[in-house]
């Protein structure tokens, strides 16, 4: 059923068929009819909401279950990275002669994928001179026993590289090894095997509920400014109602009581699974955990911008390279000021770089205006986010989108997705009264593809 607009206003009779042609549009309300209404309350107002409109145009994924479970797969981590860092080791090595090697797991993650033929190089760097760095190489020879906090093994040293190098011999404590492939001998068998299992989460659907109400007489009756009142209080509760549902995604936090669901908004996530960072602190990673960053607007410069990224944005970490960019209003003016001391001319040095050439406005698909800034790392969408004042004025969301899902309850034949439900008051009494009914979550995987920053600002 189409839905027009008439100057900006939704009209009581433009979301109501006629009883003798239920197909066309007709002044007679129905009672006690729903109408699905689907993801067209996202076009009501688009700059608003700009997080709803993305997540209702690009990231819907229907549930049959208002709890609803996701899968997670971080495996590409495992495979891309396979470095560890050296507990206990032998010092003085000699070629050709099989050692005993321990790996810390304090400062290493699980090396359970590290197997017997597996190939790896210790590097050294000399550091009283200026030879270079040189590498042991290393094959593993036996299978990895975890003995708690670490993990022991027997390695073969197959080579020493560049003798001019002070320790190239040696193999110490805290060394950090990388893995460089596989050899085994001709007619050898298969190799041991490892395989990682899918981590697996839930969330929850919440169901949002706005109604509009007027009494028969004022239905009747013809006002100055807007002569059918009911137009303006309809078309001001369906915006009501989807700014609800934007601020929950945005900062709800999951949890179930008394009978009644929340879900867990974008920016609740994060702070939820943060990887707190201090000052100008690089970013590093930890599994799971989302990045943040507070500091003052005018500190963040493009060059600690572009370090961020280059973590942000680690193809190891299985995100996309394209974010969606939620920003409050003094966070896009600051990155909108290119003239003298702006955000561009404090990291390079004059208003003549080609990197403002990364840099242009657009008209986003979803009725948004779009800052894009290209980096070497990955693409930035900055939208203004409306919602970001109060303590979250100074808020800038990086939002994978290809992490985050729309989830509407919908199952069994019916959908439970934004409707609108007519004539919801009681049989004796003399109004009207409509009810606008969302039931949805929002799904949020691969923390570690997220970013928040709060930019403090006077």
């Amino acid at each position: 059923m189409a839905i027009s607009y008439n100057s900006g206003t939704l009209k009581s009779s433009d979301i109501t068929a006629s009883t003798s042609n239920p197909d066309s549009l007709g002044q007679a309300p129905d009672r006690r009819r729903l109408y699905n209404f689907g993801d067209r309350v996202a076009e009501l107002a688009p700059e608003e909401s700009p997080f709803f409109v993305y997540l209702s145009k690009v990231a819907k994924s229907p549930t049959d279950d208002s709890m609803f479970r996701y899968l997670e797969n971080r495996n590409k981590i495992n495979w891309t990275d396979r470095s560890f860092q050296m507990a206990n080791a032998p010092g003085t090595v000699v070629a050709g002669t099989s050692y005993s090697f321990s790996v810390d797991q304090d400062s290493t993650s699980s090396v359970d994928w590290l197997l017997k033929g597996m190939v790896f190089i210790v590097q050294s760097v000399d550091r009283t001179g200026d030879a270079g760095i040189g590498h042991v190489i290393v094959r593993v020879e036996s299978a990895v026993s975890d003995t708690g906090s670490t993990s022991s093994f027997t390695g073969k040293v197959i080579d020493l590289s560049n003798s001019n190098v002070t320790g190239y011999n040696s193999i110490i404590a805290n060394d950090v090894c990388q893995v460089i492939g596989t050899s085994f001998e001709e007619g050898s068998g298969s190799p041991d095997v490892f395989s990682t299992e899918l981590e697996d989460g839930f969330g929850y659907t919440q169901i949002f509920k706005t109604a509009a109400e007027m009494t028969n007489t004022a239905y009747a009756t013809k006002y100055r400014g807007y002569a059918d009142e009911w137009s303006r209080i309809w078309a001001d509760k369906l915006r009501e109602h989807k700014v609800d549902i934007e601020r929950a995604m945005l900062f709800g936090q999951k949890a179930r009581t008394g009978g009644i669901q929340y879900t867990e908004g974008i920016a609740g996530h994060i702070l939820k699974n943060v990887n707190p960072i201090v000052n100008s602190d690089d970013f590093s990673y930890s599994s799971g955990s989302s990045y943040y960053r507070s500091i003052a607007l005018g500190e963040l410069t493009y060059d600690r911008l572009l370090s961020d990224l280059e973590v942000i944005f680690d193809p190891a970490r299985g995100g996309s390279s394209d974010k969606l960019v939620l920003c409050s209003l003094p966070v896009i003016t600051h990155f909108n000021k290119l003239g003298a001391d702006g955000f561009i001319d404090s990291s390079i040095g004059h208003s003549a770089s080609p990197f403002r050439q990364n840099m242009s406005s657009r008209d986003g698909a979803f009725g948004h205006s779009i800052m894009v800034i290209d980096t070497i790392h990955g693409r930035l969408n900055l939208v203004k986010e409306p919602l970001f004042r109060g303590i979250a004025a100074g808020f800038m969301l990086m939002a994978d989108m290809s992490q985050v899902a729309y989830r509407p309850l919908v199952g069994n034949g019916i959908n439970r997705d934004t409707q609108v439900m007519t004539n919801v008051q009681s049989a004796d009494e003399d109004l009207r009264k409509d009810m606008i009914l969302t039931e949805a979550g929002l799904e949020v995987t691969l923390s570690e593809s997220h970013a928040l920053y709060n930019l403090e600002h006077n």
